[in-house]
């Protein structure tokens, strides 16, 4: 059960890279973030940070969270869902370069999955696209999304081990709801009503992919284990590749298939031979 569980929530967030594409192309990206992390936010109630420490780790938290979806939404405005999930997945893989930044040690599972992953993302950006245009600039923005959530990532960790990570949870989506709402307000973005299509993409990400996804996510990794769960979780840029093809016809050049490879290797490098090699490290 635990395994279908990190399945259905690993094929949800790669689904949600074509619901958000989708989206954007209607509503603007801080509004369609404020919308859906209100939603969020509601649904992690039960999670109400009780202590001051809890409140100021999820406030610096939240920053990073909020900046990796936005650049990831502003993103898919211009480039596809396909190039947008590998290219995200690439935060698994910059969490070592942060971690050792924050005076962690990184092993060689970690660096070589920098590497190899790096690679494929220059093959993913620069294959097949203008230097210039609008789809490169969609790359870009992505890169830094994979960046923010990298940060996000290494600095969670280390939060997570004086507070509970349930304790945060609430904290975290709430800012990144009052960072988006701020931002909507400011460039002009608010807008009523929402037609049906972008509510159901709303609902779905909000709702499932990521409230309930991080409640499914605490449960099921304590029974399918940190190795399993690291494998499920890698597969996220292929069922992002899968939904773009199977519902925007999206398609990546041999070239950008190989980089799409390459980062692929250094997730999986980065996220499960790290892990097994900290393991062994430990015994």
């Amino acid at each position: 059960m635990a395994t279908f569980s990190l399945l259905l929530v690993t094929a949800v967030w790669g689904w949600t890279f074509v619901l958000v594409k989708d989206a954007v192309g209607e509503v603007g990206p801080f509004w369609f973030l404020a919308v859906r992390f209100f939603l969020a936010s509601v649904f992690a109630l039960p999670f109400w940070p009780r202590r001051k420490s809890a409140w100021r780790a999820a406030a610096l938290l939240g920053v990073f969270l909020f900046a990796g979806y936005f650049f990831q939404t502003w993103g898919l405005r211009y480039t596809t869902a396909q190039k947008s999930g590998l290219i995200t997945g690439f935060s698994v893989v910059l969490v070592p370069v942060f971690a050792r930044l924050l005076g962690e040690r990184v092993r060689v599972g970690g660096w070589a999955g920098v590497v190899l992953a790096t690679a494929g993302v220059a093959l993913l950006a620069l294959a097949g696209n203008e230097p210039l245009g609008p789809t490169s600039f969609g790359d870009f923005l992505t890169v830094l999304c994979a960046i923010s959530f990298a940060l996000y990532i290494a600095l969670l960790a280390r939060y997570a081990k004086a507070e509970k990570a349930r304790a945060l949870l609430f904290g975290q989506l709430s800012v990144v709801f009052l960072l988006s709402l701020l931002g909507a307000a400011a460039f002009g973005e608010v807008r009523w009503p929402i037609s049906q299509k972008v509510w159901v993409s709303l609902l779905i990400t909000g709702i499932f992919a990521s409230a309930l996804a991080y409640y499914i996510l605490a449960w099921a990794e304590g029974r399918a284990g940190a190795t399993k769960t690291a494998v499920i979780l890698a597969m996220e840029p292929v069922f992002a590749g899968f939904f773009g093809w199977l519902l925007l016809g999206e398609t990546l050049s041999p070239l950008q298939i190989f980089g799409g490879v390459l980062v692929l290797g250094g997730i999986i490098l980065a996220s499960v031979v790290d892990r097994a090699l900290a393991s062994s490290d430990n015994r």
